[in-house]
């Protein structure tokens, strides 16, 4: 019985992998499609503008922190030997980045109602909306708590765009492209954070609220794009096809492609997959959330949790606070948002790298090298940490935050995502996100609750010494990561079912895929 099933389910990969890759309209170099099909690629771009939001808000929270008006305004006053000083205490910090991290869960879980039934366009409205009313609130607040309903609203939106934009690139992408466009996903969350550097900085030494009020009114910019482009790019075809309406599907078609494709061949593959899930739904049993957790499935729900989980393992909370730590550790403020604006412009350009990586190299030794960097950089900042007294230690700790985000954060965050997306089996490959999506979201919330405790002054206060705790942790993921993490660069979807089936270790999937490719080809 369960050789049945596995060999339905490959033979179902096959099918969808071949007619996608044998499109003669798609059988070309991927930039040469985007090149004559622009429409694409400004479609994806937009569509990643929530992403771009989700990195913006973030910097602009982290680099308005250690801004004196904002410390004046949202925190609280404490007697030093210079005068009188202030700091946010850490329990608003935690409530503002946890529960902005549910906020945006939340929406992307509540987008599919939108979503499902008017479209990936209106899902990108409501969201600009929502976020606007959420930037309003903030400009507006003068106490904690209002900020914190700020951010929550602008959460949703952010978790509803962000949602809303992986599906609408994920539907419109040509095969061959979809791992450059899907990718823009992090490039997008690095130019956010950069712009919202580079906005900072030249807020910074400004001594009244307009300094970081204005920082954060730019979103309202970000929120009107938002609004105004949902109704300029092409709605999915693949919405209109699942609402039996092939009409505005093969407008929409020839509004994304040049009169060069053949659309007439995009459309019927799309309507015939769309079919055979359909009859798949109602010839066999519907799946649920449980079977990730049977048989091998669980080892791939294990390694899709692995790949939302390593990001915080990296630090990538204690990385998002840089600038205040930088500040509560004894850098200006002008020098701490001058360090991060320059690791934002290197985490765009690592990101491009990154996408060239990809194309030469496996995925697992790009993920493994990126731990690998991360552990070796966490140490000497440690090591820094314990001489909080020292200029050269300080400037250390600096540099090494934004090393490990520009060297560290990309290979391994990047290539983890694709693999996330490529593990799961086809008929659970969306109740495996959603598994891995939600453990990203509540994962983050915890790291956001109590990283702020470690480094406040007024807590824990470990500093630099904050990068002992993520060299043990980066040698943890390292550890399972080398024993879990299979390849799947180049190997298809039927083949992964095989290779799952057969139990075969995470280091042999390359080699074990090649086999099974040489002895179809024989057998053929």
């Amino acid at each position: 019985m369960a050789d049945r099933k596995d060999a339905a389910e490959a033979a179902e990969a096959t099918h969808i992998e071949g007619t996608t890759n044998e499109s003669s309209a798609l059988n070309q170099n991927a930039l040469k499609i985007l090149w004559t099909n622009p429409t694409i690629l400004f479609a994806s771009l937009f569509a990643n503008l929530g992403s771009f939001m989700y990195g913006f808000d973030n910097t602009i929270l982290a680099m308005a922190l250690p801004m004196v008006p904002f410390e004046k305004q949202f925190g609280t006053s404490y007697s030093t030997s210079a005068g009188t000083s202030y700091i946010i205490p850490a329990h608003w910090q935690s409530l503002w980045n946890a529960l902005a991290q549910v906020a945006t869960g939340l929406g992307s879980f509540l987008v599919a109602l939108i979503s499902d039934s008017y479209g990936r366009r209106m899902s990108f409205f409501v969201a600009g909306i929502i976020s606007a009313a959420g930037i309003a609130v903030l400009y507006v607040s003068a106490h904690p708590a209002v900020f914190l309903v700020g951010k929550i609203i602008n959460g949703v939106a952010l978790g509803m765009a962000i949602a809303a934009g992986q599906t609408y690139v994920a539907e419109v992408s040509p095969m061959k492209c979809r791992g450059i466009l899907l990718s823009i996903y992090i490039f997008s969350l690095y130019l956010g954070s950069l712009i919202g550097s580079i906005i900072a900085n030249s807020r910074v030494n400004i001594e009244s609220d307009a300094g970081y009020k204005v920082m954060f009114s730019i979103g309202f910019i970000w929120a009107g794009l938002l609004v105004l482009f949902a109704w300029v790019v092409p709605e999915s075809p693949i919405h209109w096809i699942r609402k039996e309406k092939v009409d505005k599907a093969r407008k929409a078609f020839q509004q994304l492609y040049t009169e060069r494709a053949d659309i007439a061949s995009i459309l019927d593959e799309a309507i015939q997959t769309n079919n055979e899930e359909q009859e798949m739904r109602s010839t066999t049993r519907e799946v649920g959330y449980i079977d990730c957790f049977r048989g091998t499935n669980w080892r791939r729900t294990r390694i899709v949790l692995y790949c939302n989980g390593v990001n915080q393992l990296l630090g990538s909370t204690f990385a998002g606070n840089g600038p205040y730590f930088l500040v509560n550790a004894g850098m200006t403020s002008k020098n701490a948002t001058l360090v991060s604006e320059i690791g934002g412009a290197l985490n765009c350009v690592s990101m491009l790298v990154v996408f060239y990586l990809l194309t030469q190299f496996t995925r697992r030794s790009i993920i493994l090298w990126g731990v690998s960097l991360c552990a070796v950089m966490f140490l000497p900042m440690g090591i820094a940490g314990c001489f909080p007294s020292s200029s050269a230690a300080l400037w250390t700790i600096g540099i090494l935050m934004q090393a490990v985000t520009v060297l560290g954060f990309a290979p391994s965050i990047g290539p983890a995502a694709a693999v996330a997306a490529e593990i799961p089996q086809l008929r659970l490959k969306s109740k495996s996100q959603s598994i891995g999506f939600l453990f990203n979201f509540l994962f983050s919330t915890i790291w956001n609750a109590f990283v702020p405790y470690l480094f406040n002054a007024d807590e824990a206060n470990l500093g630099g010494k904050m990068g002992f705790i993520f060299f043990a942790t980066a040698v943890f993921s390292f550890a399972i990561l080398w024993y879990e993490l299979p390849e799947t660069k180049d190997i298809t979807y039927s083949q992964l079912d095989h290779l799952f089936h057969n139990r075969v270790p995470a280091r042999q999937f390359r080699s074990a895929a090649t086999e099974i490719e040489a002895f179809s080809n024989n057998k053929a």
